[in-house]
């Protein structure tokens, strides 16, 4: 799926992405797989789904 990021916080290690399907999705650090490890927002980023996950990998588009 195709999101943006709405707001991450590296100091409390989670953030929330809107996805292209209008749900907004929580997103933990160690969920985060990025090269820098964080991310900001209006970020476009790429992530799964999977069903009944309550957190996703994100990765940069």
């Amino acid at each position: 799926m195709i999101g943006r990021v709405e707001s991450y916080s590296p100091r409390k290690g989670y953030g929330f992405i809107m996805g292209d399907d209008g749900k907004k999705y929580f997103v933990p650090y160690c969920n985060v797989k990025t090269v820098s490890g964080s991310l900001a927002a209006g970020y476009a980023v790429t992530f799964n789904t999977g069903a009944g996950n309550k957190a996703y990998d994100v990765r940069f588009l």
